[in-house]
């Protein structure tokens, strides 16, 4: 540009060095074990965040940690991988919640957790629809292995309606799970409010007041678990 000659030339020769190709990831590790974090590269100089100089390092906790990986002489040229590693603890069951016929699982832990009433097939939610009374049991696992937990739980169920004629089907009005409540009691009055019996544990009522058998119409209850739960009011209807 200056208006000077080329003249001799000399060539140089230029060598670009490929940086050394790395993947970020995420790993997840199970509370109280430990994890293997890998470079991914062999043959080369490594600096993990932790100190370490190997190609692997194990880790116990959660955590964000890198390593700089650097080609051998002469090319040193380095790349930076991050690993994030999560922490998943022991799942743990604080609470199972029924109002109604629903359940509802209270985890006291945090995870990715699936949940089960028989221990075989397992569903995402933590709300289970039950139809049935009686005493069940909780299970919930976690999604990647690390550890599961279970919890009892009872369910009352009132009916709706019974038909005490003696065909054996629908005789008798009970709540179902009531007999794992002790000291509980449901109370059964007729639509005028008079007292038509009192029940505990898991006795039943068949229709009748003082060995008569009442007229098909509807019935109120109260049933009171103990002295520090609000008590249960419905109704439900006799038919003949």
């Amino acid at each position: 540009n200056n208006g000077c000659s080329n003249g001799n030339r000399t060539a140089i020769t230029v060598t670009v060095y490929p940086l050394p190709v790395v993947t970020d990831e995420e790993v997840i590790i199970c509370e109280g074990s430990s994890k293997t974090l890998s470079s991914g590269i062999s043959g080369m100089q490594y600096l993990w965040s932790t100190g370490e100089t190997t190609q692997q390092i194990t880790v116990t906790t959660g955590g964000n940690y890198s390593v700089i990986i650097t080609s051998p002489a002469p090319e040193n040229c380095s790349s930076t991988k991050n690993i994030t590693v999560i922490e998943n603890t022991k799942p743990m069951i604080e609470n199972v919640i029924v109002k109604g016929s629903s359940a509802t699982v209270i985890m006291s832990s945090i995870g990715d957790y699936e949940y089960s009433l028989d221990n075989f097939y397992f569903q995402d939610s933590n709300v289970f629809e039950i139809n049935t009374g009686g005493q069940y049991t909780a299970y919930v696992k976690d999604k990647n292995g690390c550890g599961q937990d279970n919890k009892l739980f009872d369910v009352l169920s009132f009916p709706k309606f019974f038909t005490p004629n003696n065909d054996g089907v629908n005789d008798y009005w009970t709540v179902e799970g009531m007999q794992f409540y002790l000291g509980s009691k449901v109370t059964i009055f007729d639509k005028f409010g008079k007292l038509i019996i009192q029940l505990q544990g898991k006795k039943t009522w068949n229709g009748t007041f003082n060995g008569k058998n009442l007229p098909s119409t509807d019935y109120w209850y109260v049933f009171k678990l103990n002295d520090d739960q609000p008590d249960t009011r419905g109704h439900f209807t006799l038919k003949r």
